[in-house]
């Protein structure tokens, strides 16, 4: 019986962004011909600059007639990473991955590119006069970026989500004659999504068993 941990992250001080990744896990193999490893993990992570969109606004001369909008993520990541292999014989064997996985990430703090070559930026409501609202059925957001200036108001659609996948494949390995093998394979792929960036383990697990899939059989 094996444990372990997985840890690593990194910080960029300029920009406040941060992520972090933590993995324990264990390896168990009761008798020769039988393997168990399961390793869930979590990851978060903060990025100050996640690029959304780009706009064509002619008024924005000082960056080239576009308006390049960025917003902070913040992303949690929760999954579980199952390995299984189970050796019949020395001609026969089975291998089994699993990966149920939940993420969400939440979009704050709309912004544009300030100027070329920097790392300089207008946050929409606090600079030039801009403002942004939620448009009113809650997809949107409505950004007016410089008040009663000359440019035009424009909408972003919410890039807010919550992601759930449920991956997996096993294969039956059968060697039949030397050097003659046959393979059976299944491959399982589920996932959905959703428009709301909060974290919530107990409806996101609901959904993940719910999820619509594919199921492939191959030889």
């Amino acid at each position: 019986l094996f444990f372990y941990v997985d840890l690593n992250g990194y910080w960029q001080p300029e920009s406040d962004s941060w992520a972090s990744y933590c993995e324990p896990g264990l390896e168990w193999k009761p008798v020769s011909n039988f393997t168990l490893r399961v390793g869930p993990s979590l990851e978060r992570a903060v990025e100050d600059a996640q690029y959304v969109d780009t706009i064509n606004d002619p008024t924005a001369t000082i960056t080239y007639g576009n308006r390049y909008l960025f917003s902070t993520l913040d992303q949690t990541t929760l999954a579980a990473n199952i390995r299984m292999s189970v050796a019949f014989t020395p001609n026969v064997s089975v291998q089994f991955y699993g990966q149920p996985l939940i993420s969400s990430g939440a979009y704050t703090r709309f912004k544009e590119l300030a100027r070329g070559r920097t790392y300089d930026f207008n946050v929409y409501g606090e600079a030039n006069g801009s403002t942004i609202t939620y448009d009113a059925t809650g997809n949107f957001y409505v950004v007016d970026p410089d008040g009663g200036g000359p440019a035009s108001s424009f909408g972003i659609g919410n890039p807010d989500f919550n992601y759930v996948s449920m991956r997996g494949n096993a294969v039956l390995r059968w060697e039949y004659l030397p050097g003659s093998t046959l393979f059976f394979v299944w491959t399982h792929n589920a996932t959905d999504t959703a428009p709301y960036g909060n974290f919530n383990f107990d409806e996101s697990s609901q959904r993940l068993m719910d999820a619509p899939g594919d199921d492939i059989f191959l030889v």
